[in-house]
Parts: C-alpha cells; structure tokens; sequence
C-alpha cells in the first residue's frame, strides 16, 4: 500500500514537470511571436511617419504657397447683448400691468356750501309778528356789547361764493401723477443670416470635398462647419427671443388699450360725479347768495327801499340777547339821510337775571346793573351796527326806539309803548368801542331816553319815528277857510270838527314839519287824529282824540285815551273838547304823556292862527 502511494506521487510529480515544461515552452514561442509582431509594427509606423512627415511637408508647403482666410465670422458677444436686451424688454413687458388708480383725486366730496357763513343771526322783520310778552332769563354777559356781522365783507364773499373751490379732478398715479414710463421696445435688428467660408487668396470658396483643399484645410473647414453651426443656432436664438419680445409688446399694447377704456370709463364717471357735485353747490349757492347780491344791488342804487333793504339785511347779522321772534323795523328818510330802528324788547318786569356759571341767584345789585344796562346796551348795538355798516356813507343820523309789549295790569290787554329813544350821529356812534364801553354810560352820554322802572312799563317819547304808514288814515279836507267867523263849534257836524282839529295840529305842528293824519271813522281804534312830529326834543308820533261834548269830560276818557297811546306805541296823547276836564281827569293825567285841550284853551288855538270861532249852548253829542 506505501508503494502504491508513493508510485501515485511519483507519477503526479511528473505529470506536473511535464505541464510546466509546456508551459514554459509556450510563452517562449509567444514572446517570440509577439517581439517579431512589435518589430513589424515599429517597422510600418516608422513608415507612416515618414509618409505623414512628408505628407504634412507637403500640405506645409502648400498651405504656404496657398494661404486662406475665414469670412463671414459671427460674432456671439453682440448676440449674447442682443439676447439680453430681449430678455430683459420681455420681463419688463410681461411685469408691466399698471392698474387703475386706487386711490382717486375725490377732494371734490369734502366741499360742501358753506351755507352757516351766510347764516343770519335773527329773521327778516317782514317775517315776523308781534308776539305775546312773555319771562325771559338773561345773564350779565347778556349786556356786554358785542359787534356784529361786517355786511362789506358779507357782499364780497357772496358775490365769489359760487365759485366752486375745486378743479376738475384728474385720474393719477400718486404724487407723481402719471404711471411708471412704459417698457420701450429695443432698438435691435435681426441680424442678417451670414455662412462661414474659407476663402482662397484669389477669393475662390475652399470646400472639403475638393482635393487638395480637403486634406490641407482640413481644420480650417471643421472650424467653419463648427461656427456655421453655430451661427445657425444664435440666428435661431435670436429669432425665438423677438418673437417673445414682439408678443410680449402686442399683448402689452392689448393690455394698455383696454385700460385706456377702461381709465376713460373712470375718469368720466369721476368728472360726471364732480360736476354733480359742483351743480349741486352753485344751486345752493344761488339760492342762499342770491338774495344778498339783490340786495346789494338795491342798495347800490341808493333808493328808499335799496337802503332800507341793505340795512334790514345788516341788522339780521347782529345778535341780540332777546328771543328772535320779537318784531322790529327800519325805516329810512333818504332826503333827511336819517335812518331809523323800532326794536321789540322784553319789559324789564319780564326779565329774570341768573348766574352764568351757578344756580344761585346773583346778588341784588348785579340784577339790577344787568336791567339797568341791558335795554341801553341793544339800543346801543343796533345804533352801531348801522353806523359801522354805511358803507356808501348815507347816512347821517341814527334813530333807535324800543318798545316792549306788556300786559296792561289794570285790563289784562296786551299793549306797546315806548321804553327807550335813542339819536345820534353816525360819527359818534361808530367811533364807540363796544367791547370796552359801558352800555348805560355810553347811552347817557348820547344823550338817550330811557327810564329805568322794573315794576311797570314807563312810556317815553321816541326822539323821531318815521313810521307813518296805517291803513285807518284818509285825506284830510280843509274846513277852516270855509267857516265863518264867530261860528259856534259846538253846533257844527261831528266830521267837520275832526278835521277841523287835524287842520289846526298841522298849522300848529307847522314849525316841525309835522304831517297830520285823519283816520277812516270805522277803522280808527280810538284815533281820531295823529300827529307825526320830527321835533328831535319833543317830537315822535302823537294819536289824537276829538271829543265834541258839552258835558264834563270825565277820567275815564282820559284813561281810554292813555290806553290807546300804549296800543299805539305813541309818544304822546292829545284830548282836544269843546267842553272842559273834571279835576280827576287832570290829576290822572299829571306826569303822562298826555295834553288835555278844553274848548277854551281850543278858541285860544285857534285865535292864535287866526280864527274866531266861539262855543256857545253847547249840547252834548258825543262821537
């Protein structure tokens, strides 16, 4: 069994020995193939050199004897900025879509009339009745004098008032008022399509295909293919990016014309809106300045009415401290240049003094400095206003009197009389500082009437009173040249002795320049006669009553006959009879604004102008 193992070992050995011995012979012939295939192939690149050697001596020498050049070269940089104008013009393009304006010039809303300018501070006195007396409360503000409205400056701001204080308004882009400036299309042209060549000396074309310009340029003409190549394709670039360029541009233009309808839209409805709108301010306008411009051409043309007008109109802009609705008047002599206010004003038995700042009643001396002053302190005001506001300087005095309406304590009627009378030159009235000036002072220094009584209504003469106007008054008929001398008055006709007693008034009153006014016998509310006297001192407005009686006349006539010049806001009453007063009459009538005229003092009249007349078996015949 060893000797088999060894015998197998033995063979594998030589087995091995054999194998290797093959092996070693194999790279040998292979080593040797391989070293004769290096050498041959040594031995035919050493001959393709030498052919390439001299092939390229060859293609040297005639590159040399046949130079060329390159035409037609592109140029990628003027393309490359080409392409980048394009790109950025159709950004621009495509990102440009300004909208309509958000935030629209509509200042034109916030003007509206300003009608409170043209506000007057009481009603026009056309406007106005004659209210019942009623309590009132004042403080002692209330008598501060104040100034009122400058009427010049009034008619100029009415005369520019309808001036709208807007323009037209106009659709903008913020405060620079127009959009952003519109993306400009690029001033870039297509370049025109250019080929590469390789041109000759002599100009002839150098093309691949011909011998031996193929194997000599053989470089030159992969470059020109190359750069043809490429020249194509930024030929084709460039044409795509102006396309995009070019549509970018319409749909922009598109774009813009369809905001520009739709801006035209807006901006017309805008403008229709403002126009609207200032259409509706010039109608205020007119309606609220008109009136002030007439008046201010009435006024121009300095008639009676033109100035009366004007100064209603200024006095409606002064306030008063008294209920708006109380009544009051002008009235103008324009020969005389005198101009004359009738203010309604609380009885002071009406007005209650309170403190501005406390509920305690002020102290018994305040309440009575604040009545003393506050009648004096309108009289004051009105008078003032007037003068400030003579704007064409026509007139020269100034006449205020207040009156009050009162609850006669003995009747329970509502009656009028006369509290204050005021006249003054215009001057001196406008020379006043109201604001420094004492109201009672000042009224006294100008020399007013007014008496100063919180228990009763105390009647005072109006310095003049140009109201003459009265619907009871008929003309007059002369009677005394047509009666003979010695007739008896007592016998004559009731009418006839009316206007006897007018006649003689006049011819008495003469001196004055009175007028004297019948009134229609149905209508005369217990005035026979009045007397318009423009005596300042002792003048103002007298009612008349002619009593032909041959009995007593008693105190009760006289009493009828006060009442009446309360009614009548008169200054004074005159009692004219053919007989005489009882004493209670006279003692009745002491200390009022009354004159008793019996039949003897009446022949004494009528003897001073001339007359003879007598009264005699005097019967009674009462009108």
């Amino acid at each position: 069994m060893q000797w088999v193992v060894i015998g197998v070992s033995l063979l594998a050995l030589i087995v091995y020995a054999i194998v290797y011995l093959l092996q070693l012979l194999g790279r040998g012939v292979d080593a040797v193939s391989k070293n004769l295939d290096e050498q041959k192939k040594a031995r035919q690149l050493r001959t393709a050199e030498r052919k390439a050697s001299a092939e390229r001596a060859h293609i040297d020498a005639y590159r040399s004897q046949n130079p060329v050049k390159m035409m037609g070269l592109p140029n990628p940089e003027a393309y490359r900025r080409s392409f980048a104008v394009l790109d950025e013009f159709t950004k621009a393009a495509n990102a440009y879509r300004p909208g309509l304006p958000k935030d629209l010039d509509r200042r034109f809303r916030a003007y509206k009339f300003p009608a409170h300018l043209f506000e007057m501070a009481r009603p026009h006195p056309k406007s106005l009745s004659d209210p019942e007396p009623r309590k009132i409360t004042i403080t002692a503000d209330n008598t501060v004098m104040r100034d009122g409205a400058d009427i010049a400056a009034v008619y100029a701001r009415a005369k520019n008032a309808c001036e709208f204080p807007c323009d037209a308004p106009a659709l903008r882009y913020g405060s620079e008022g127009a959009p952003p400036p519109k993306p400009r299309f690029p001033d870039v042209k297509l370049p025109p399509k250019v080929r590469v060549r390789l041109v000759a000396v002599d100009g002839r074309e150098i093309v691949g295909d011909e011998e031996p310009h193929g194997r000599a340029y053989m470089y030159e003409l992969d470059k020109v293919a190359s750069l043809n190549s490429q020249t194509e394709l930024l030929q084709q670039t460039f044409e795509q990016k102006y396309a995009e360029a070019t549509e970018a541009y319409e749909l922009l233009e598109i774009y813009l014309a369809d905001l520009a309808l739709k801006w035209r839209d807006a901006e017309g409805a805008l403008l229709r809106e403002f126009e609207t709108t200032k259409a509706a301010y010039e109608r205020e306008c007119q309606s609220v300045t008109q009136p002030i411009r007439a008046v201010f051409e009435r006024y121009r043309q300095r008639t009676s009415e033109g100035l009366q007008s004007h100064f209603e109109f200024a006095l409606c802009n002064l306030s008063l401290p008294i209920p708006n609705d109380y009544p009051w008047q002008v009235l103008c002599d324009p020969a005389e240049r005198l101009l004359q206010v009738n203010q309604c004003v609380p009885s002071l038995a009406d007005v209650t003094v309170v403190r501005q700042d406390s509920k305690r009643p002020p102290a018994k001396r305040d309440t009575e400095a604040a009545l003393r002053r506050f009648v004096p302190a309108i009289a004051l005001q009105l008078a003032h206003h007037v003068a400030v506001n003579d704007i064409q300087g026509d007139i020269d005095k100034i006449v205020v009197n207040c009156w009050s309406r009162f609850f006669e304590p003995s009747t329970g009627q509502i009656k009028s009389a006369f509290v204050a009378s005021l006249i003054a030159e215009k001057r001196a009235l406008a020379e006043i500082n109201l604001q420094r000036a004492d109201a009672l002072e000042a009224f006294r220094a100008l020399r007013g009437s007014y008496v100063f009584n919180t228990e009763e209504v105390v009647p005072i003469e109006p310095a003049i009173r140009l109201d003459k106007e009265d619907d009871r008054f008929v003309a007059g008929r002369d009677v005394l040249d047509g009666m003979a001398q010695g007739q008896n008055l007592a016998a004559m006709d009731w009418q006839d002795f009316e206007h006897l007693i007018r006649e003689l008034l006049a011819k008495e009153y003469a001196h004055a320049n009175a007028e004297v006014k019948i009134t229609r016998a149905s209508r005369d509310r217990g005035v026979d006669a009045v007397v318009f006297n423009s005596d300042p001192l002792h003048g103002g407005k007298f009612v008349v009553q002619a009593k032909r009686y041959s009995n007593t006349v008693d105190v009760a006539a006289v009493r009828e006959l006060y009442g009446t010049v309360l009614n009548e806001g008169a200054n004074r009453g005159i009692l004219v009879t053919t007989s005489h007063f009882g004493r209670d009459a006279h003692e009745w009538a002491a200390n009022k604004p009354l004159t008793l005229i019996d039949g003897q003092n009446l022949l004494a009249l009528l003897t001073k102008h001339g007359y003879n007349f007598k009264i005699k078996d005097v019967r009674e015949a009462k009108l």
